[in-house]
């Protein structure tokens, strides 16, 4: 059977222990296998509870009639530690998943769990170092990493295991901008040459921009779910949850508002940039 999409809610309502109302009310979304999302919203609006969900480290209130499908399960607790060897989680603080000497004893902490012959599992902690570009620091201690290091370990650790998911939960928000658009520029290249399914749960609107659809989340709520050009064109409805808009958007819009219509198809700042160019050479 061929599956289409990696993650699918179906009317799922979440609610933690010690509050009245629910985290989460009757959402649903989809996530196409092999893309590209990014769930955008405020703080507290729901985003990290739903990578929580996915992974099964929380479930549904019972009886709400909440399905959630990860790689064509339904996650239940007799298939969540399947479903968790299917998906891996990057977070902000790389510092939290730290568990070897060095990283090479961290990369392949998660292999020895799995009990991985040794001979397979040095040549994949060499593999999965080289495809982040840190196979020099195998001997490093981690601590003396910088933050951008520390999260290629942490992403290397993740690929090590061959998931078919990866959400990157706020990994990006304690990186400086040469550090973040390292990593993003990573996950890009290895998005495509694993076929991997990335969730970005983020508060860069520039990092949502990257991605191939963005779900907009509002007090457990999804508001709205379209390509980033779709998205951030609505320039109102990113603003009153307290959102920014990117700032080619931001100028695209500047441009239509006073008569320079911008083509739908322009989208990044190198396109913008040859449109207005080639613009400007007919006058």
């Amino acid at each position: 059977m061929t599956i289409s999409n990696a993650i699918e809610f179906k009317d799922v309502t979440f609610t933690y222990p010690e509050s009245k109302a629910p985290v989460l009310k009757k959402i649903n979304f989809k996530v196409k296998k092999g893309s590209w999302t990014a769930l955008i919203g405020h703080n507290g609006s729901g985003k990290s509870t739903i990578s929580k969900l996915i992974n099964g480290l929380l479930l549904p209130d019972k009886d709400s009639g909440s399905v959630i499908t990860v790689s064509g399960m339904n996650l239940n607790s007799e298939n969540v530690w399947d479903i968790r060897e299917k998906v891996g989680i990057v977070f902000q603080n790389p510092d939290n998943q730290f568990v070897g000497a060095t990283v090479g004893d961290d990369v392949a902490f998660g292999l020895e769990n799995r009990g991985v012959p040794r001979d397979q599992m040095v040549q994949t902690v060499k593999k999965v170092l080289s495809d982040v570009g840190m196979l020099d620091y195998i001997d490093a201690e981690p601590a003396n990493l910088s933050g951008g290091q520390k999260q290629r370990v942490a992403i290397a650790g993740i690929l090590a295991v061959e998931p078919e998911i990866i959400i990157l939960d706020e990994s990006t928000s304690m990186l400086d901008p040469s550090g973040r658009d390292q990593i993003l520029k990573i996950i890009k290249r290895l998005m495509s040459e694993k076929n991997l399914t990335i969730l970005s749960i983020t508060h860069d609107i520039d990092e949502a921009d990257m991605a191939d659809n963005v779900i907009v989340l509002n007090d457990g709520k999804i508001l709205a779910q379209a390509s980033p050009t779709e998205i951030f064109s609505q320039t109102e409805m990113p603003r009153q949850i307290g959102l920014d808009i990117p700032f080619v958007d931001k100028l695209i819009y500047k441009l239509n508002q006073l008569g320079i219509t911008i083509p739908k198809d322009v989208q990044t700042k190198d396109e913008l940039k040859q449109y207005l160019c080639q613009l400007n050479s007919k006058k």
